[in-house]
């Protein structure tokens, strides 16, 4: 058993089963994901956390690797909402030329810088929050 990465290695064949183990988790994308294995005779509990603690790091990873897509969604949706409301501004700047602006209209042209910042440090996140879980999954930036 050359892949076997563990510390006892207890061969399966002649190993009698003595229980299993699941491991479950529920992804970001809705689906889930599922890992089982069985416990044999003979092994320890070295061995055993070994194995638990691998599945469990793969888990991790497929679900890091689900993430990404969300954020990158999350993402675009931000940038929209930035081009969406700098077209209103724009909108409003010639309304205000042309004639008068409603109040809620004045109030809407006098927030703006802010709702722009917080869009722009909402992108500054998600940038960094894709670049973290591509780090985590050891995938490419």
């Amino acid at each position: 058993m050359k892949w076997w990465p563990f510390r006892k290695r207890v061969a399966a064949a002649t190993s009698p089963v003595i229980g299993n183990y699941n491991l479950t988790a529920q992804l970001p994308n809705g689906r889930s994901i599922a890992v089982a294995g069985y416990l044999y005779e003979g092994e320890d509990v070295a061995s055993i956390n070994e194995r638990l603690d691998l599945c469990q790091e793969a888990i991790e990873r497929q679900r890091t690797r689900c993430e990404i897509p969300e954020l990158e969604a999350k993402r675009e949706m931000h940038i929209k909402a930035m081009q969406d409301l700098e077209l209103h501004y724009r909108g409003l700047e010639e309304k205000q030329r042309q004639s008068h602006l409603t109040s809620q209209e004045k109030l809407s042209l006098q927030n703006w810088e802010q709702n722009a910042e917080k869009l722009r440090k909402d992108i500054e996140k998600g940038d960094a929050a894709i670049l973290e879980a591509k780090k985590r999954a050891g995938m490419r930036a």
